[in-house]
């Protein structure tokens, strides 16, 4: 290449011999979808016809020496029944014979008529100088009294042939071959092939309507979109079945978005999700820089927790898969995305059953060691002691026991108190509760009841307990008119005022637990109340936390 490219001229002829290379293959993948497959239905009628025409031409040649075998078998049976053939074979008379055979050559049609004695020497010929020559051919046959038809190469060159014996009173006294050359088989045919390549010809031209149907039909289903793009739509779609859990972003190699859901598109503010090919640019979308930065970068990304707006959203990030299930980056990235607040009834549930066991845990202790108590001052005697110690016990509970037996329209709320009354005798704080009679009927579930009331009661008395003594706690439950208010103070010493907000996810005064599990009761709680409508807020001096939210209609 580089001798034939040595001077300018040669170097421009071969620049423009591989443009014109590339330019056919450029236009050959820029074909659509429709066009490929109907030239590739036409290309598969095409060889179909040829296919078609090679088995008719093959049918054609088959059938042509089925018919001259039939036709010197029965001219051979004919011959060697005739009255006169046997007397003049058993004679040894060619100058009787060979005008015969000549006569009988030309008014059927055959290539040679050849009478021989049972030794194979010829007594006619289609050339009168092969006469007295020996017989190229089987013999064998004959000679046992059967006749035979078989291809064989002879003076005449390839012919199909019948060899049978001439009988004389039932003697053997000769052979008889009738044969016609395969070439005069093949002219006779040649008539028939004009029908076979029309045949052929219609096939292609009904082939060429099938092509032009074929993709005008597959155009109205892909329109004018290439192979490379349908298999891109294509593998968008298997990566939706394949990797979606909630909210889904798919980003291409160049991490350009290509594909999101409707949950993704209401977690994030984007437009409706819609059908056909996507191009977004992540840089361009209005949402949190971490998860804006995690879409551009296709960074793998494992449970990481982003505030985006009023959500606060669960993030993963991992590398498509192809239809293996194996990693292929080169597809691209898939994110999903939770909504926390989708998790908080699990985790108030998973929250519930924990204070349940603590309740009983510490229920299990009190009791115990009260009831030991109670009976050693019974067995001492000191009965008036026994019954202050009985009364202190059930000072402050037995009301909210009484109004739980009672069938409080809101148990859920008694019974996480009673329970906390224990907690709060463990930790050495006081608690305080003032609830209104009857109970005011929260607008939560009952595991987000569990979560707004027991993490506002465990942090105030984690931070009554750190504070300054005595360490007291209050709790507050009232309606007021349309509204119900829930506050909940303690004596602690307040929060960090370098916490720019209290209720954000992970924010906390105290110090990060191993499995980052600080910082999440208050967002859980903020979650809960603003789904519901409600509002929350902080004030100091004491800490006080106030939760307000419509009251249920009866």
């Amino acid at each position: 290449m580089q001798r034939l490219c040595s001077d300018e001229a040669h170097r421009q002829s071969c620049g423009r011999i591989v443009l014109g290379r590339s330019g056919r293959g450029g236009e050959w993948m820029q074909l659509s979808f429709s066009a490929r497959l109907s030239l590739a239905a036409l290309a598969a009628v095409i060889v179909l016809a040829g296919a078609l025409a090679a088995i008719l031409a093959f049918q054609l040649s088959d059938s042509g020496r089925r018919e001259t075998a039939a036709v010197t078998s029965a001219l051979a049976e004919t011959l060697s029944r005739d009255p006169s053939v046997p007397g003049l074979v058993r004679a040894r008379d060619s100058a009787a014979l060979q005008p015969f055979a000549e006569a009988v050559m030309d008014e059927a049609h055959v290539s040679f008529i050849t009478f021989m004695t049972p030794e194979g020497v010829r007594l006619t010929h289609r050339d009168p100088a092969e006469i007295g020559r020996p017989y190229l051919g089987s013999r064998e046959e004959a000679l046992a009294g059967e006749s035979l038809t078989e291809i064989y190469e002879g003076t005449l060159g390839p012919s199909m042939r019948t060899i049978v014996p001439v009988r004389d009173d039932g003697e053997i006294v000769g052979l008889l071959s009738v044969g016609e050359t395969l070439g005069s088989v093949e002219a006779e045919l040649a008539p028939r092939v004009p029908v076979i390549v029309a045949a052929s010809a219609a096939i292609v031209a009904l082939g060429v309507l099938g092509a032009l149907f074929v993709r005008r039909s597959a155009r109205r289903v892909t329109g004018t979109l290439t192979p490379d793009a349908l298999g891109r739509m294509v593998e968008n779609y298997e990566t939706v079945l394949h990797s979606i859990r909630e909210g889904l972003i798919v980003t291409d190699a160049s991490g350009r978005i290509r594909m999101y859901n409707d949950e993704a598109a209401d977690l994030l503010d984007l437009p409706p999700a819609r059908s056909g090919l996507i191009d977004v640019d992540p840089a361009d979308l209005v949402v949190d820089a971490a998860l804006r930065e995690a879409l551009m970068s296709g960074r793998r990304v494992v449970e990481e927790t982003i505030a985006n707006g009023d959500r606060v959203l669960l993030v993963n990030q991992e590398e498509a898969r192809d239809l293996t299930g194996q990693r292929a980056g080169q597809r691209g990235r898939v994110m999903t995305l939770r909504d926390r607040s989708e998790l908080q009834a699990l985790v108030g549930e998973l929250d519930g059953v924990r204070q349940l066991t603590e309740t009983l845990r510490s229920q299990t202790h009190e009791h115990g060691n009260r009831l030991h108590t109670v009976l050693a001052l019974l067995e001492l005697g000191r009965i008036d002691d026994a019954q202050r110690l009985i009364i202190e016990s059930t000072e402050g509970r037995q009301g909210l026991a009484d109004r739980l037996i009672a069938g409080s329209d809101d148990a859920v709320v008694l019974a996480l108190l009673l329970g906390k009354l224990d907690d709060a005798a463990e930790h050495g704080v006081h608690l305080e509760l003032d609830v209104d009679e009857p109970t005011p009927r929260l607008p939560f579930s009952a595991a987000e009841t569990v979560t707004v009331i027991g993490n506002l009661i465990d942090n105030a008395l984690d931070a009554a307990n750190t504070g300054p003594q005595p360490a007291w706690a209050r709790l507050g439950l009232h309606a007021r008119a349309d509204l119900i208010e829930l506050v909940v103070a303690d004596s602690g010493s307040g929060f960090d005022p370098a916490l720019a907000d209290p209720f954000a996810f992970g924010a906390s005064t105290k110090h990060p637990d191993a499995d980052g599990s600080r910082g999440v009761g208050l967002a859980l709680v903020r979650d809960v109340v603003t789904a519901r409508g409600g509002t929350i807020s902080i004030t100091t001096a004491p800490t006080t936390v106030t939760v307000t939210v419509g009251r249920i209609s009866p």
